[in-house]
């Protein structure tokens, strides 16, 4: 009993101190202010006093210095606390927490997909109409005619007196095969389909072509003087060169088939400038079918095409003459035909896609028909055409002054192509591409038709543009790449 009242005796006393120091405490705190460390030490000792139990003294903390700064006191230099920081998370460009716009930005990057082709096409000159007009008696006046001098009205004449046989040029001896050019196509994945927009180009080449030197395949021949001596122009016979013909462009007298031609006896040449330039915008609707297998989808679109081209033809013809002191003189006339043509074609376009899809390459064909309207420029010019200064004189004569025609209208030009294509993955986001293009043009003016080949028989040139309408087909391969975001 004696031990247990010296505890209680022990315990009070104890207590009595430590509220007489927490006393103390909180005066000095009236009179400096409540301070953190003196109200964490207030809540201790009333804790301790309440419950009456002293913590062992090997585990109390250490007491701590009321009044004194502590490292995050507002009292020290900002230098000397203790700072802390906060790591910002690394985030994507595009994430949940932008704006709805970067949010579309993002989905239409990841449906998107690019496609960069090279294409080797060929602009056939399907028109193997002769350049200038109909010869009479004479199918194929390119084969050897007996050609007359617009001017004179007579056979030319080699400088031995032995008559020469006229050659009309063709067209198709002008090469616009392996024309190169390219294509750029954008695609969008949307719900219900695909959205496509493509532009290519057939770079402008230019070509050059003579009917030199000239083959005769006909029976007609002369004597040294000229004259005929037969009319058998179309029995086939084998070919001989001929190096006494002459460039002969068959004309129109007074708007009758003749054999008045244009004669060239030095030299020819054709000069044959193309490019095209076509953009189409096109949605494809989904048949909503499984992804593997075959799929036959709708495609409606616009198409805009504008065909480019420019001939021009360059004819040598050469007199000798002699002049008042018997000098013999060389009169060369330079004359130049320039024919140029733009056909602009837009319209609305209406197709088909049949396509097998496998996991590894996509076999399809694209069928499509454009009903666009054509707006026609065209321009006839010449030059030096029936005859050239005489050098002997100063006076200009204006039989050579040149000339220019222009015609402008539109038309109903319909398109008709065709599309075989393979796609084969090679990774998973990359595919090549491979096809065959056919392209038909209907209802079109080339620089080789529309010129008038008219003379009526003065020296002044009636050459004129006329809006002849022909046709043209167009082939080729396209190879390239397909990338996907």
């Amino acid at each position: 009993m004696a031990m247990m009242g010296n505890f209680i005796k022990d315990w009070l006393h104890a207590t009595i101190l430590r509220r007489r120091a927490c006393v103390s405490s909180m005066r000095k705190t009236r009179r400096t202010g409540w301070s953190l460390p003196g109200l964490l030490a207030l809540g201790t000792i009333s804790a301790s006093g309440l419950f009456g139990v002293a913590a062992p003294a090997s585990a109390q903390m250490p007491s701590p210095v009321y009044g004194a700064a502590g490292e995050f006191s507002a009292s020290l230099p900002w230098d000397s606390r203790r700072q802390f920081y906060e790591q910002i998370p690394d985030r994507p460009i595009f994430d949940g927490e932008q704006s709805p716009f970067d949010r579309l930005l993002k989905q239409v990057l990841e449906e998107s997909w690019i496609q960069v082709d090279y294409m080797l096409w060929n602009m056939d000159q399907s028109n193997h109409k002769i350049i200038g007009e109909s010869v009479s008696g004479v199918n194929r006046p390119d084969f050897g005619y007996l050609a007359l001098d617009r001017s004179s009205g007579q056979q030319p004449v080699t400088s031995t007196g032995q008559g020469s046989l006229g050659y009309a040029p063709r067209l198709d001896i002008i090469d616009l095969n392996s024309m190169n050019g390219m294509r750029l196509k954008y695609g969008l994945e949307t719900t219900t389909g695909t959205f496509e927009a493509s532009a290519s180009w057939i770079f402008q080449t230019s070509r050059s072509a003579s009917p030199q030197p000239y083959i005769r395949r006909t029976n007609l021949l002369s004597d040294i003087n000229g004259n005929q001596i037969s009319t058998s122009v179309n029995t086939a016979i084998t070919p001989v060169l001929d190096q006494t013909g002459v460039t002969a462009i068959p004309f129109l007298r007074d708007g009758a088939i003749s054999n008045s031609a244009l004669i060239f006896n030095t030299s020819y040449g054709i000069y044959y400038d193309h490019s095209m330039f076509n953009t189409e915008f096109n949605y494809v609707w989904d048949d909503q079918r499984p992804i593997n297998g075959p799929h036959l989808k709708y495609v409606l679109g616009v198409r805009y095409l504008k065909l480019d081209e420019a001939m021009l033809q360059r004819g040598v013809d050469s007199d000798t003459f002699l002049d008042t002191n018997g000098d013999e003189v060389i009169n060369s006339r330079v004359a130049t035909i320039d024919s140029d043509t733009i056909n602009q074609l837009i319209g609305p376009q209406v197709g088909l896609r049949l396509e097998f899809v496998d996991d590894r390459f996509t076999a399809g064909v694209q069928p499509m028909l454009t009903v666009a309207a054509n707006q026609i420029d065209a321009r006839v010019s010449t030059d030096n055409l029936f005859m050239a200064d005489n050098p002997l004189t100063t006076t200009v004569d204006e039989s050579t002054a040149p000339t220019v025609d222009r015609i402008s209208q539109d038309k109903l030009s319909p398109i008709l192509s065709l599309d075989a294509y393979l796609k084969i993955r090679i990774f998973e986001q990359m595919q090549l591409y491979a096809a065959y293009n056919l392209m038909y043009l209907d209802s079109i003016v080339r620089p080789g038709d529309v010129i008038d080949y008219q003379d009526d028989g003065d020296g002044i040139p009636d050459l004129d543009a006329l809006p002849t309408e022909t046709t043209m087909l167009i082939q080729g391969l396209t190879i390239g790449t397909i990338i996907e975001f």
